[in-house]
Protein backbone atom coordinates (compact mmCIF):
# COMPACT_ATOMS: atom_id res chain seq x y z
CA UNK A 1 0.00 0.00 0.00
CA UNK A 2 1.47 3.35 -1.01
CA UNK A 3 1.76 6.22 1.44
CA UNK A 4 3.03 9.78 1.83
CA UNK A 5 6.15 10.41 3.89
CA UNK A 6 6.05 13.54 6.07
CA UNK A 7 9.36 15.17 7.01
CA UNK A 8 9.18 17.70 9.82
CA UNK A 9 11.67 20.55 10.14
CA UNK A 10 9.80 22.93 12.45
CA UNK A 11 8.56 26.36 11.42
CA UNK A 12 5.47 28.34 12.34
CA UNK A 13 3.24 25.35 11.62
CA UNK A 14 4.86 23.65 14.64
CA UNK A 15 5.23 26.79 16.80
CA UNK A 16 3.40 28.00 19.87
CA UNK A 17 3.54 31.32 21.71
CA UNK A 18 5.99 31.63 24.59
CA UNK A 19 7.63 34.55 26.32
CA UNK A 20 9.42 36.52 23.64
CA UNK A 21 7.34 35.23 20.74
CA UNK A 22 6.37 31.98 19.04
CA UNK A 23 8.97 29.21 18.88
CA UNK A 24 8.93 25.65 17.56
CA UNK A 25 7.22 23.33 20.02
CA UNK A 26 5.37 20.52 18.19
CA UNK A 27 6.71 17.46 16.42
CA UNK A 28 5.57 16.59 12.90
CA UNK A 29 3.44 13.82 14.38
CA UNK A 30 1.68 16.33 16.64
CA UNK A 31 1.07 18.65 13.70
CA UNK A 32 -0.32 15.77 11.65
CA UNK A 33 -2.60 14.77 14.52
CA UNK A 34 -4.62 17.98 14.09
CA UNK A 35 -6.12 16.85 10.78
CA UNK A 36 -7.98 13.89 9.36
CA UNK A 37 -6.60 12.32 6.22
CA UNK A 38 -7.71 9.67 3.73
CA UNK A 39 -4.04 8.88 3.02
CA UNK A 40 -1.62 6.75 5.01
CA UNK A 41 1.29 8.89 6.28
CA UNK A 42 4.65 8.01 7.79
CA UNK A 43 6.37 10.68 9.87
CA UNK A 44 9.97 11.71 10.48
CA UNK A 45 11.42 14.74 12.27
CA UNK A 46 14.84 15.76 10.92
CA UNK A 47 15.00 19.31 12.32
CA UNK A 48 13.11 21.24 14.98
CA UNK A 49 13.84 24.89 14.22
CA UNK A 50 12.40 28.12 12.90
CA UNK A 51 13.59 28.48 9.32
CA UNK A 52 15.47 31.72 9.99
CA UNK A 53 17.97 29.47 11.85
CA UNK A 54 18.55 27.32 8.77
CA UNK A 55 22.12 26.56 7.65
CA UNK A 56 23.58 24.98 4.52
CA UNK A 57 24.32 21.92 6.64
CA UNK A 58 20.60 21.71 7.47
CA UNK A 59 19.76 21.79 3.76
CA UNK A 60 21.92 18.72 3.26
CA UNK A 61 20.10 16.99 6.13
CA UNK A 62 16.73 17.67 4.52
CA UNK A 63 17.94 16.54 1.09
CA UNK A 64 19.22 13.23 2.45
CA UNK A 65 15.89 12.57 4.16
CA UNK A 66 13.99 13.35 0.94
CA UNK A 67 16.25 11.12 -1.16
CA UNK A 68 15.91 8.23 1.29
CA UNK A 69 12.11 8.54 1.28
CA UNK A 70 11.92 8.70 -2.52
CA UNK A 71 13.99 5.52 -2.82
CA UNK A 72 11.30 3.66 -0.86
CA UNK A 73 9.09 2.03 -3.53
CA UNK A 74 6.03 2.29 -1.26
CA UNK A 75 6.29 6.08 -0.90
CA UNK A 76 4.11 7.92 -3.43
CA UNK A 77 5.24 11.42 -2.46
CA UNK A 78 6.96 13.49 0.20
CA UNK A 79 5.66 16.43 2.26
CA UNK A 80 7.98 18.72 4.22
CA UNK A 81 6.71 21.03 6.95
CA UNK A 82 8.98 24.08 6.99
CA UNK A 83 9.08 27.71 8.06
CA UNK A 84 8.02 30.20 5.41
CA UNK A 85 10.94 32.62 5.91
CA UNK A 86 13.45 30.54 3.95
CA UNK A 87 11.16 27.99 2.31
CA UNK A 88 12.00 29.34 -1.16
CA UNK A 89 15.69 28.55 -0.64
CA UNK A 90 15.10 25.02 0.65
CA UNK A 91 12.61 24.23 -2.10
CA UNK A 92 14.96 25.47 -4.80
CA UNK A 93 17.92 23.61 -3.30
CA UNK A 94 15.94 20.36 -3.32
CA UNK A 95 14.69 20.99 -6.86
CA UNK A 96 18.24 21.29 -8.19
CA UNK A 97 19.05 17.82 -6.81
CA UNK A 98 15.72 16.03 -7.25
CA UNK A 99 16.00 13.08 -9.63
CA UNK A 100 12.78 11.21 -8.87
CA UNK A 101 9.32 11.13 -10.43
CA UNK A 102 7.75 11.45 -6.97
CA UNK A 103 6.52 14.91 -5.92
CA UNK A 104 8.07 16.74 -2.97
CA UNK A 105 5.77 19.38 -1.48
CA UNK A 106 6.88 21.95 1.08
CA UNK A 107 4.21 23.58 3.18
CA UNK A 108 3.84 25.41 6.46
CA UNK A 109 1.89 28.20 8.10
CA UNK A 110 1.83 31.93 8.57
CA UNK A 111 -0.08 31.61 11.85
CA UNK A 112 1.24 29.57 14.76
CA UNK A 113 -0.36 26.30 15.87
CA UNK A 114 -1.93 27.82 18.99
CA UNK A 115 -3.69 30.64 17.12
CA UNK A 116 -7.42 29.99 16.67
CA UNK A 117 -7.25 30.81 12.95
CA UNK A 118 -4.05 28.92 12.21
CA UNK A 119 -3.64 28.03 8.55
CA UNK A 120 -1.21 25.16 9.15
CA UNK A 121 -3.57 22.16 9.40
CA UNK A 122 -5.41 22.95 6.16
CA UNK A 123 -2.16 23.60 4.29
CA UNK A 124 -0.81 20.29 5.52
CA UNK A 125 -3.98 18.41 4.56
CA UNK A 126 -3.81 19.87 1.07
CA UNK A 127 -0.13 18.98 0.73
CA UNK A 128 -0.65 15.38 1.79
CA UNK A 129 -3.61 14.93 -0.56
CA UNK A 130 -1.56 16.34 -3.44
CA UNK A 131 1.59 14.34 -2.65
CA UNK A 132 -0.42 11.14 -2.65
CA UNK A 133 -2.12 11.86 -5.97
CA UNK A 134 -0.90 10.12 -9.16
CA UNK A 135 -1.59 13.40 -10.96
CA UNK A 136 1.43 14.96 -9.29
CA UNK A 137 3.92 12.49 -10.75
CA UNK A 138 6.73 14.37 -12.43
CA UNK A 139 5.79 17.67 -10.80
CA UNK A 140 9.16 17.98 -9.05
CA UNK A 141 9.62 20.07 -5.93
CA UNK A 142 6.61 22.22 -5.08
CA UNK A 143 5.59 24.87 -2.56
CA UNK A 144 1.97 24.32 -1.51
CA UNK A 145 -0.04 27.06 0.25
CA UNK A 146 -3.71 28.00 0.25
CA UNK A 147 -4.52 25.02 -2.03
CA UNK A 148 -2.16 26.31 -4.73
CA UNK A 149 0.99 24.43 -5.75
CA UNK A 150 3.85 26.37 -7.32
CA UNK A 151 7.09 25.01 -8.76
CA UNK A 152 10.06 25.80 -6.51
CA UNK A 153 11.97 27.74 -9.18
CA UNK A 154 11.03 31.46 -9.12
CA UNK A 155 8.54 31.04 -6.26
CA UNK A 156 9.15 33.44 -3.39
CA UNK A 157 7.53 34.76 -0.25
CA UNK A 158 5.67 37.94 -1.18
CA UNK A 159 4.07 39.06 2.10
CA UNK A 160 5.28 38.95 5.69
CA UNK A 161 1.92 38.05 7.23
CA UNK A 162 -0.74 37.18 4.63
CA UNK A 163 -1.64 33.50 4.30
CA UNK A 164 -1.51 33.76 0.50
CA UNK A 165 2.18 34.52 0.71
CA UNK A 166 3.84 32.47 -2.06
CA UNK A 167 3.75 33.22 -5.77
CA UNK A 168 5.98 33.59 -8.80
CA UNK A 169 6.76 30.08 -9.97
CA UNK A 170 4.78 27.96 -12.39
CA UNK A 171 1.38 27.10 -10.87
CA UNK A 172 1.47 23.34 -11.20
CA UNK A 173 -1.83 22.40 -9.57
CA UNK A 174 -4.85 23.66 -7.67
CA UNK A 175 -6.83 21.74 -5.06
CA UNK A 176 -10.58 22.21 -4.76
CA UNK A 177 -11.60 20.45 -1.53
CA UNK A 178 -10.27 16.97 -2.37
CA UNK A 179 -10.31 17.45 -6.15
CA UNK A 180 -6.82 18.08 -7.54
CA UNK A 181 -6.52 19.83 -10.88
CA UNK A 182 -3.09 19.47 -12.54
CA UNK A 183 -2.36 22.60 -14.55
CA UNK A 184 1.24 22.45 -15.77
CA UNK A 185 4.59 20.71 -15.71
CA UNK A 186 7.61 22.91 -14.92
CA UNK A 187 10.37 23.21 -17.50
CA UNK A 188 13.09 20.62 -16.85
CA UNK A 189 16.62 21.65 -15.88
CA UNK A 190 19.72 19.45 -15.51
CA UNK A 191 19.88 17.67 -12.15
CA UNK A 192 23.00 18.60 -10.19
CA UNK A 193 25.13 16.29 -8.09
CA UNK A 194 24.50 16.62 -4.38
CA UNK A 195 27.24 18.59 -2.62
CA UNK A 196 29.39 16.96 0.03
CA UNK A 197 29.82 18.08 3.64
CA UNK A 198 32.05 21.01 2.62
CA UNK A 199 28.87 22.73 1.39
CA UNK A 200 27.94 23.39 5.00
CA UNK A 201 30.97 25.61 5.62
CA UNK A 202 30.68 27.91 2.59
CA UNK A 203 30.67 31.68 3.07
CA UNK A 204 28.70 33.43 0.32
CA UNK A 205 27.63 36.96 1.30
CA UNK A 206 25.08 39.10 -0.49
CA UNK A 207 26.26 42.66 -1.17
CA UNK A 208 23.56 45.21 -1.90
CA UNK A 209 24.00 48.03 -4.42
CA UNK A 210 21.77 51.03 -3.78
CA UNK A 211 21.96 54.85 -3.78
CA UNK A 212 25.14 56.07 -2.04
CA UNK A 213 26.43 52.51 -1.55
CA UNK A 214 30.09 51.70 -2.09
CA UNK A 215 32.21 48.57 -2.51
CA UNK A 216 33.76 48.52 0.99
CA UNK A 217 31.74 45.49 2.09
CA UNK A 218 32.52 43.76 -1.19
CA UNK A 219 36.26 44.18 -0.65
CA UNK A 220 35.86 43.15 3.01
CA UNK A 221 34.24 39.92 1.85
CA UNK A 222 37.22 39.25 -0.41
CA UNK A 223 39.68 40.02 2.37
CA UNK A 224 37.81 37.60 4.65
CA UNK A 225 38.07 34.75 2.13
CA UNK A 226 34.49 34.65 0.88
CA UNK A 227 33.95 31.59 -1.32
CA UNK A 228 31.74 33.56 -3.72
CA UNK A 229 29.70 36.78 -3.73
CA UNK A 230 26.22 37.72 -4.90
CA UNK A 231 25.97 41.37 -5.93
CA UNK A 232 22.34 42.47 -5.77
CA UNK A 233 21.91 45.34 -8.18
CA UNK A 234 19.04 47.71 -8.87
CA UNK A 235 16.85 47.68 -11.95
CA UNK A 236 18.09 45.21 -14.53
CA UNK A 237 21.24 44.53 -12.50
CA UNK A 238 22.93 47.92 -12.23
CA UNK A 239 25.23 49.31 -9.55
CA UNK A 240 27.34 52.40 -8.82
CA UNK A 241 30.54 52.39 -10.92
CA UNK A 242 32.71 51.64 -7.87
CA UNK A 243 31.55 48.02 -8.01
CA UNK A 244 33.11 47.40 -11.42
CA UNK A 245 36.67 47.30 -10.12
CA UNK A 246 35.49 45.19 -7.17
CA UNK A 247 34.07 42.57 -9.54
CA UNK A 248 37.30 42.58 -11.52
CA UNK A 249 39.27 42.05 -8.30
CA UNK A 250 37.08 39.09 -7.34
CA UNK A 251 37.38 37.48 -10.77
CA UNK A 252 41.17 37.92 -10.68
CA UNK A 253 41.16 36.17 -7.29
CA UNK A 254 39.03 33.35 -8.74
CA UNK A 255 36.09 34.22 -6.49
CA UNK A 256 32.85 33.83 -8.49
CA UNK A 257 30.49 36.81 -8.53
CA UNK A 258 26.84 36.60 -9.54
CA UNK A 259 24.87 39.69 -10.45
CA UNK A 260 21.20 39.66 -9.45
CA UNK A 261 18.51 42.31 -9.08
CA UNK A 262 16.36 43.44 -6.18
CA UNK A 263 13.38 43.79 -8.55
CA UNK A 264 10.83 40.99 -7.90
CA UNK A 265 10.30 40.02 -11.55
CA UNK A 266 12.30 40.27 -14.76
CA UNK A 267 15.83 39.30 -15.77
CA UNK A 268 19.24 40.83 -15.32
CA UNK A 269 19.92 42.55 -18.66
CA UNK A 270 23.05 44.12 -20.15
CA UNK A 271 21.48 47.48 -21.04
CA UNK A 272 23.49 50.12 -19.17
CA UNK A 273 27.23 50.80 -19.07
CA UNK A 274 29.25 52.87 -16.60
CA UNK A 275 28.54 50.48 -13.73
CA UNK A 276 25.38 49.02 -15.21
CA UNK A 277 24.86 45.34 -15.92
CA UNK A 278 26.66 45.59 -19.26
CA UNK A 279 29.80 46.79 -17.47
CA UNK A 280 29.56 44.32 -14.58
CA UNK A 281 28.99 41.30 -16.82
CA UNK A 282 31.89 42.35 -19.04
CA UNK A 283 34.01 42.57 -15.87
CA UNK A 284 33.33 38.89 -15.25
CA UNK A 285 30.16 38.69 -13.16
CA UNK A 286 27.70 35.90 -13.96
CA UNK A 287 24.08 36.81 -14.62
CA UNK A 288 21.39 35.45 -12.30
CA UNK A 289 18.96 35.61 -15.20
CA UNK A 290 15.48 35.61 -13.67
CA UNK A 291 16.47 33.81 -10.47
CA UNK A 292 16.04 35.93 -7.39
CA UNK A 293 19.01 36.81 -5.21
CA UNK A 294 18.39 34.13 -2.60
CA UNK A 295 17.73 31.24 -4.96
CA UNK A 296 20.72 32.07 -7.14
CA UNK A 297 22.88 32.09 -4.02
CA UNK A 298 21.83 28.46 -3.41
CA UNK A 299 22.78 27.50 -6.96
CA UNK A 300 26.10 29.31 -6.59
CA UNK A 301 26.84 27.47 -3.34
CA UNK A 302 26.22 24.04 -4.84
CA UNK A 303 28.51 24.74 -7.79
CA UNK A 304 31.26 26.29 -5.65
CA UNK A 305 31.24 23.20 -3.43
CA UNK A 306 31.88 21.00 -6.48
CA UNK A 307 35.18 22.76 -7.30
CA UNK A 308 34.56 22.67 -11.03
CA UNK A 309 37.01 24.02 -13.64
CA UNK A 310 36.18 27.64 -14.49
CA UNK A 311 34.63 26.96 -17.91
CA UNK A 312 32.64 23.98 -16.63
CA UNK A 313 31.44 26.12 -13.72
CA UNK A 314 30.26 28.90 -16.04
CA UNK A 315 28.58 26.49 -18.46
CA UNK A 316 26.78 24.63 -15.66
CA UNK A 317 25.68 27.90 -14.10
CA UNK A 318 24.39 29.18 -17.45
CA UNK A 319 22.41 25.98 -18.03
CA UNK A 320 20.50 26.65 -14.79
CA UNK A 321 19.83 30.35 -15.42
CA UNK A 322 18.98 30.45 -19.12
Amino acid sequence: MSFVHLIGTGGTIASRAETGGSTVADSADQVLGTIGLPTRVSVEDVLHINSFHLTFKDLLTIHRAVAAACKNPDVSGVVITHGTDTMEETAFFLSLLHDFDKPVILTGAQRAADQPNTDGPENLRHAVVAAGSPQMRGAGVIIGFEAQFHAARYTRKRHTLATTTFSGGTRVAQLYDNYLLRLATPNPYPVLDAPDASFGALDIPIIDASPNSNAKLFYAALENNADAIVLQGVGAGNAPPTFTDAVKAAVAAQVPVVLSTRVPTGPVAAIYGNGGAATLLEAGALSAGELNTYQVRILLAILVSQQLPVETFRDTFAAQTS
